[in-house]
């Protein structure tokens, strides 16, 4: 939740490795400072974060619909 940009706004034409964060924790410090970008996903109304599986979807489903 604390990523530079909006998950749609990066690039993910070519190739990448997700890292997803636990729910409602995030990513560590230390996992973060490995990462060689970090992205977030707006939240709306009262929903403080989302279930790690549907992070993780809506970002590979970015990075295909940007492939296709």
């Amino acid at each position: 939740m604390s990523g530079n940009k909006e998950y749609t706004q990066e690039n993910y034409r070519e190739g990448i490795a997700l890292v997803i964060g636990a729910e409602g924790k995030g990513l560590s410090r230390l996992v973060q400072e490995q990462c060689d970008l970090l992205v977030s996903i707006p939240m709306k109304g009262h929903v403080a974060s989302l279930n790690a599986s549907v992070a993780g979807a809506l970002v590979m489903y970015e990075a295909e619909r940007q492939r296709n």
